[in-house]
């Protein structure tokens, strides 16, 4: 019986993310705005993990009987596949790739500005005791 309430649960918030990404078209998938007031209502004690946490390991579980239409959809595509297989190829590893090089990127400059705000008040402190 939890499971199913668990389930239910889930349900109601992957709804109301959908019902907000078409009424107040945000630029979000509505299952992710779902999962974003789920961890909201979790971090405030309004849903109890309790509530959802077996239903949630039941659908963990069995989470790749929910890839296999997935799987067949882009076995139609066999042909195309085939046809141009270096064009998937190539997206596959310069996708990731051109992701994680300008994330990186982001990650440098973000820690060398944070370095060159807090080099500032270091120096600042130094002198108050020095003094």
């Amino acid at each position: 019986m939890k499971i199913v309430q668990g389930v239910l649960i889930l349900l109601v918030f992957y709804a109301a993310g959908t019902l907000m990404n078409r009424w107040l078209q945000i630029p979000l998938p509505g299952n992710l705005l779902g999962m974003l007031l789920l961890t909201l209502c979790l971090c405030t004690g309004w849903i109890r993990m309790e509530w959802v946490e077996q239903a949630s390991v039941f659908l963990v579980r069995h989470m790749m009987l929910f890839f296999v239409p997935i799987i067949v959809g882009v076995g139609s595509y066999m042909g195309w596949i085939v046809k141009a297989p270096w064009t998937i190829v190539l997206s596959m590893v310069l996708g990731p790739l051109v992701v994680m090089l300008v994330a990186g990127r982001v990650v440098q400059w973000y820690l060398q500005r944070q370095q060159k705000l807090v080099e500032p008040s270091m120096k600042q402190e130094g002198r108050a005791i020095d003094a």
